[in-house]
């Protein structure tokens, strides 16, 4: 690696390991000396070597660095960042050490303490990186606009590959799509081609009448390979019931003014990891009612990361 890519492309951990145990000595020279190792790093890649850097303190680090004002300052800002959506990064990374850590920062702050702890030990994890999409775009048919990464891959420790992904429901399956009198019931699903699954996707959490799509809510969940596969291929299953939230206004949206969005009883565990329609070609379609899904032409890569009858910790994360 050349001089510059070092300036662009520090070791994060070896920066974070260095920070956090200098802290406790100087906590001054320790944030002056931090500061200078990110300077010329976008800022997806500086959060993610707070997130590092944070994961790592102990507390006589976070005593010495709250006795100074910019030590104190740097904690509340910490803090703060974990009630706030992360910045999704710009692919592709630098390195793949780059895309390595930027994940592992993630599931170290957004994680369960179980998940981050398997990441510690290098087994498999799946991490789901969300941006907000309409259930409405692409005329009702959804989007691969999300990442869904796999850590630690088969028998590979500290490896990391992304898919393309779709973490939301797409509107084809949805309540309000489906035709009455020739028109759907809803005036805004105008345009979507109403697909029946084996029942109209969704639960009537507002008693309103209407089905409401859901989308898995973000967190830490446990999924195993489903024994019986999805939709003719192998497919992903949690290992408890899920909690989700609710479109309950049906504008396409998930957000927080819907009425009582949150729905941990009634989704079961029925949210899965499967194959979707391909993304190369002209009509794509996503194949969901609110699974997480991957294209059907980057599912066999997907299937050979997460390697034969695995198990893992996917986390979902909201990003933007």
């Amino acid at each position: 690696m050349s001089l510059a890519q070092t300036l662009i492309d520090p070791d994060l951990d070896q920066l974070a390991a260095t920070f956090a145990a200098s802290a406790v000595q100087d906590a001054s020279a320790a944030l002056r000396a931090w500061e200078d190792g990110l300077a010329q790093l976008d800022a997806p890649m500086r959060e993610a070597a707070h997130r590092l850097a944070e994961a790592r303190l102990a507390w006589p680090a976070r005593l010495a660095l709250n006795a100074t004002p910019e030590g104190s300052v740097v904690l509340r800002q910490w803090a703060a960042d974990r009630q706030q959506r992360p910045a999704l990064p710009r692919l592709p990374f630098l390195s793949q050490r780059a895309a390595y850590q930027y994940c592992a920062s993630l599931v170290q702050q957004r994680g369960s303490r179980q998940a981050a702890n398997a990441l510690r030990q290098g087994r498999l994890l799946v991490l789901g990186l969300r941006r907000d999409t309409s259930t409405l775009v692409n005329k009702g048919r959804g989007s691969y606009d999300d990442h869904i990464v796999v850590l630690n891959g088969w028998q590979r420790r500290g490896s990391v590959a992304f898919f393309p992904g779709n973490t939301e429901p797409s509107a084809q399956y949805a309540h309000r799509a489906q035709l009455k009198a020739g028109k759907p019931i809803d005036d805004r699903y105008k345009g979507v081609a109403f697909k029946k699954a084996s029942l109209v996707a969704g639960e009537d959490v507002n008693a309103d009448g209407l089905k409401d799509a859901g989308r898995l809510r973000a967190g830490t969940y446990f999924f195993k390979e489903k024994p019986d596969g999805f939709l003719d291929a192998r497919a992903f299953r949690s290992t408890e019931n899920q909690t989700v939230e609710r479109d309950t206004d049906g504008d396409g949206r998930f957000l927080l003014n819907d009425a009582a969005r949150i729905d941990s009883k009634l989704v079961g565990r029925t949210m899965y990891i499967h194959w979707g329609g391909a993304d190369n070609v002209p009509v794509v379609n996503t194949w969901s009612a609110g699974c997480q899904t991957i294209p059907r032409n980057h599912y066999g890569s997907f299937l050979s990361a997460v390697g034969r009858n695995p198990s893992f910790f996917y986390v979902l994360i909201d990003g933007q």
